[in-house]
């Protein structure tokens, strides 16, 4: 048997390239084969296998990124801690303004009520007042006696009702005269021994309601000439 070194030089030629050929029949048809397998793969498949390398690819370049200094974190801490005091201000002052409104709320609500309280009061004391002068008169007579208890009965009770409201008698008689309180109708001369301007008659007395005047006393004040 003939060996390919028997051959002559151009049959040596010839099944050289013989052979390459088929080689590179051999290579094609692999790649063709290689490529039939990916093709034939689901969709997903290829598509989760690219996202793989994608995140691969940007792991690697978060990887890269520079770790934050200490110095920018110590910075970004004390911008939390100002904004936070901050805010606590802010909420601190809403606090405060509030419990101011809710106080002045509360003493409006008070004076209010103070005040229609004193207008009421003040709508009964001319029942009071001829409670009082139907008893002195009673006084003078001996036949009326069981009429004037009665009436003193009465004006005694309803006093007891203006007391528990709050409501008082202004002292006047006897004391030096203060216009908060009392309502000059009469000057007199001061007789010896009364101080200058003394209140030496009550003609209608005066109530107040706690800090509050309802009505003030109508006196006749003694002056010195």
């Amino acid at each position: 048997m003939m060996n390919n070194q028997d051959l002559p030089k151009e049959d040596q030629l010839m099944d050289q390239a013989i052979n390459e050929n088929e080689d590179l029949k051999q290579n094609v048809q692999d790649a063709v084969a290689i490529e039939g397998d990916q093709g034939d793969k689901p969709l997903e498949e290829r598509d989760a296998g690219g996202e793989v390398e994608q995140r691969q690819e940007e792991g690697c370049v978060r990887d890269e990124q520079p770790l934050p200094t200490v110095e920018s974190l110590q910075q970004q801490l004390e911008k939390v801690m100002q904004e936070r005091d901050e805010y606590l201000s802010l909420a601190q002052r809403i606090q405060a303004d509030f419990d101011n409104y809710r106080k002045r709320n509360k003493n409006a609500i008070a004076e209010a009520y103070d005040a229609a309280t004193a207008d009421v009061v003040k709508s009964f004391l001319p029942i009071l007042d001829n409670l009082e002068r139907a008893l002195d008169s009673a006084k003078e007579s001996s036949s009326h006696e069981a009429i004037a208890k009665g009436v003193e009965m009465v004006a005694r009770q309803f006093k007891d009702v203006l007391k528990k409201l709050g409501v008082e008698e202004i002292d006047a008689l006897g004391k030096a005269f203060d216009p908060e309180l009392h309502e000059a109708v009469m000057r007199a001369e001061a007789e010896e021994g009364v101080e200058d301007n003394t209140v030496v008659e009550v003609f209608q007395k005066g109530y107040k309601y706690k800090d509050r005047v309802i009505r003030h006393s109508m006196v006749k004040v003694a002056v010195k000439q």
